[in-house]
Formats: C-alpha cells, sequence, structure tokens
C-alpha cells in the first residue's frame, strides 16, 4: 500500500485525480453488480418451483421443532418452532445483532401459554446460521436477511393455514422487519418493534465508506473507522440493559461473543439506510398495527424522544397509520430482558388481541 502511495504522489495531479476517483468509485459499482447478481438469481428461482426447501431435522419431547430452510442462494437457515394446538395466531421473530434465536425463549414460551404458535431463526451469520461465506456476523445483502424472513412467513403460514402472522424485530430485527415491508407487509396483520433503531443520519456515509474498505481490506477483518462509525459499540454493553444478570449471561455466552467484521458494518449502515427511502415502500396494508416498545435510557440506539417521533412520523410518512409508541421508564436496549420485563411481555400480548380494521 506504500509503495502504491509513493507511485501515485509521483504522477501528473490530473492523472492522480483520475485514479484516485476510479479507486474509489469502484467499490460502489461493484457492490451495484452484486445487487445486479442477486437479483438475477431471485428472477429466476421465481420461475422454478415454488416449493418451499424445509427439513425437521429434530423434534423435542414438548414439540419444539428445529427447521433448516434453504434460502433463494442455497444459504442453509436454522429455525425453532414453538407450536400450540389451535394457535389464535403465529408470530415470527427476528432476534438483533450479536445474538441469537435462543435468548427469546423466555418470551416464547410466554406467548405459547398465551395462545400463539411462534417461529424464531438464526440471522445469517448468526447462531447456527453460519457457513464459510457468512461467518458469525458476517452478514451481506439487504435484501437476503429480507427474503430469508419472506420465506420463514411463507413456511410458516402454510404449515398453519388461515390463521394471521405477526412479525416481531429487536433491534437488527426492527431494521429487517421495516425493510420487510417494503414489498411485503401484506404478508402481516401486526408488527412488534423492540430496540428500535432510528434512521443514523450517517448512514449513507457509512455505506459509502463501508463498501471502499471491504472491497480493499476484506469482508472479514475489523475496521477502527467501521467501527467507531457503528452507533452500536462492540467493546461495550452496558449500554444493553440494567439488569446485571442479562449482562452476565451475555458475557458468557459463547453465541455472543463476536465483533461485526466490516461487512456485517456496511450491511448494518444499509439496511439503516433504507429505512428513509420513503419511495421504496409500497404499502400495500396501510391498516397494518405497529407497535414499537422502548426503553427510556435506549437513547443511543432509539435517538429518544426525537429519534423515535421521527422513527413514527416516517412510518405515517409512507401511509401507515395505526402505530403505538410505548417507552418504559428505568430501561435499556434489551427490554424483553430487564428485570420487569413482565410487563412487557403482557404490552406485545395486548397488542396482538388488539382487534384491527
Amino acid at each position: 500500500m506504500f509503495v502504491l502511495l509513493t507511485i501515485l504522489t509521483n504522477l501528473p495531479f490530473w492523472i492522480f485525480i483520475i485514479i484516485l476517483l476510479v479507486l474509489i468509485l469502484l467499490p460502489q459499482f461493484a457492490a451495484r453488480n452484486q445487487q445486479q447478481q442477486y437479483n438475477k438469481l431471485k428472477t429466476r428461482q421465481a420461475t422454478r418451483q415454488k416449493e418451499i426447501r424445509a427439513t425437521v431435522i429434530d423434534t423435542a419431547d414438548d414439540g419444539v421443532e428445529t427447521i433448516r430452510l434453504t434460502t433463494i442462494d442455497s444459504f442453509v437457515l436454522t429455525a425453532k418452532l414453538y407450536p400450540v394446538n389451535q394457535p389464535k395466531a403465529l408470530v415470527q421473530m427476528i432476534h438483533g445483532v450479536l445474538e441469537h434465536k435462543g435468548r427469546y425463549e423466555d418470551f416464547i414460551r410466554y406467548l405459547n401459554k398465551q395462545g400463539y404458535a411462534v417461529i424464531i431463526s438464526d440471522t445469517r451469520g448468526h447462531g447456527e446460521s453460519i457457513n464459510p461465506k457468512y461467518p458469525r456476523v458476517s452478514m451481506d445483502l439487504v435484501d437476503e436477511l429480507v427474503d430469508d424472513q419472506v420465506l420463514i412467513s411463507h413456511y410458516i403460514k402454510q404449515r398453519f393455514p388461515k390463521k394471521e402472522l405477526y412479525l416481531f424485530g429487536h433491534s437488527l430485527g426492527s431494521m429487517i422487519a421495516r425493510n420487510y415491508l417494503q414489498k411485503h407487509d401484506n404478508e402481516i396483520q401486526k408488527l412488534a418493534l423492540t430496540g428500535t433503531v432510528m434512521a443514523y443520519p450517517l448512514a449513507p456515509i457509512g455505506v459509502f465508506l463501508a463498501r471502499i474498505i471491504v472491497f480493499y481490506f476484506g469482508k472479514y477483518g475489523h475496521n477502527a473507522l467501521l467501527n467507531a462509525l457503528n452507533p452500536g459499540k462492540n467493546d461495550q454493553i452496558d449500554w444493553i440493559s440494567y439488569n446485571q444478570e442479562n449482562l452476565d449471561a451475555i458475557a458468557k455466552d459463547p453465541l455472543c461473543q463476536h465483533r461485526l467484521t466490516n461487512i456485517g458494518i456496511l450491511t448494518m449502515f444499509d439496511i439503516n439506510a433504507r429505512l428513509k427511502k420513503i419511495q421504496q415502500f409500497q404499502c400495500q396494508n396501510p391498516h397494518l398495527q405497529i407497535l414499537s416498545a422502548t426503553g427510556f435510557d435506549d437513547t443511543m440506539i432509539t435517538g429518544g424522544e426525537k429519534g423515535l417521533e421521527e422513527t413514527m412520523d416516517t412510518l405515517r410518512t409512507i401511509g401507515y397509520s395505526d402505530i403505538t409508541n410505548i417507552v418504559y421508564p428505568e430501561m435499556k436496549h434489551e427490554v424483553l430482558q430487564e428485570t420487569n420485563k413482565q410487563r412487557v411481555y403482557q404490552d406485545i400480548v395486548d397488542f396482538f388481541e388488539q382487534m384491527g380494521y
């Protein structure tokens, strides 16, 4: 790299500028090409057999199923289905970054007792949904993450026909869920969000810089500049929760002990930047009921009162009108893991049981 810089600085100024522009723009074109290739893959798959490729690999004594689902790009997602007899409705859950599906077991069991069947997967690059291309905390295209969840929606609705589907997303999951709305809001009847991430003003700049860093320094490294731009700090956890038992459990959980890779941070910036691309939202289901449940002291992620109001305004601008915003005092990011989490559990169930249009 030093030799390259030395050569560049000895060139005529105008040639130096042209080469510099090419070096800066090349990663942007590469990213666009990658997206186009994925879009072509989706188009080819859409013309083929639409049968869902899913295998139940284990059924526990209590009926909980471990399932592997094969995605559009032949990635294998690992999910768990928590069934109940004659469910009131179906709940599909999307976890946050740097965690996994197992951390939601207590809330899922609560939902089961209230009569809801629940499915949750490990997001690609998390938990058991990993492979050499997607090691832990290495996501890539936003559309892959959204399409993974659409696949899960189709699967659970196939297993339980004619049942309403409610989508839940925490933190990163809240962003995946809102991107899911762009083309697929007619798949669900309710959306519940916790740790509702604000639209980060520097996200578009983050996307631009992260593409350059990923292109020249690799997907799986850890760049100090990208980490500094990332609002959720990899090396700290005290912002996550007031509940010390929860923080201790995170610190001991081997599936949570990973830093975001360069490509992971790029994906986080990209999915966040898309929250403000209002023209991309088709709003096929304007009567969709939406709940945001966050901690008062989660200001770094939600943006506090101002950030949450901006998030709600964005949803209203898209065309959604049935929006409820609950902010809990003395709670931080993981409201489902605080000591008084039962209050949040019940508020979400109450939201699920509200009559819609």
